[in-house]
């Protein structure tokens, strides 16, 4: 009897470090979101609002919500011999990682795009001291734009410069 209640115990006691570290990869996963749409948005000299802090811990804590759903299942899956950790709470912790490295794979590319170039270009339009130099620069941006298609319609390169 002794030995059956130190193995539950044990049991309970593994299963809730599993959950405990689920829910610090989530938080980890979310924050490092944030951090990469905080650079995305400097990159892109958009104006960062603490909005964006607000939606991370609501979306913290919703995925927690799933978590503990998870949890609730597995609890029901301790009835059975051959369920020895919470394979639903891990599940949905993978799915969760899952959405938030697709989110931080989006940041990147919006980081990388070539839209956080255009501020850049109109602030040197608006910069230029007379109509000589603006027309220079509306020039290099159009003959960029015929680089980019001609290497396009040939095959060579990503269309990145």
């Amino acid at each position: 009897m002794w030995n059956l209640h130190l193995n539950l115990t044990q049991d309970i006691g593994h299963g809730v470090t599993i959950i405990f570290m689920c829910c610090i990869l989530i938080i980890v996963a979310c924050f490092i979101d944030l951090w990469t749409g905080i650079d995305a948005a400097r990159k892109n000299k958009e104006k960062i609002r603490s909005k964006a802090l607000r939606r991370t811990v609501v979306k913290i804590l919703d995925y927690l919500r799933v978590v503990i759903f998870g949890v609730l299942i597995d609890v029901l899956g301790l009835t059975f011999t051959w369920y020895i950790i919470p394979y639903c709470a891990i599940i949905c912790t993978l799915g969760i990682l899952i959405i938030e490295g697709k989110s931080v794979l989006e940041n990147f590319q919006k980081k990388k795009s070539s839209a956080a170039q255009v501020v850049d270009i109109i602030q040197a339009i608006v910069d230029a001291t007379d109509n000589e130099t603006a027309e220079k620069i509306i020039k290099a941006i159009k003959d960029d734009g015929k680089l980019r298609k001609e290497e396009k319609k040939n095959g060579k390169g990503n269309g990145n410069l």
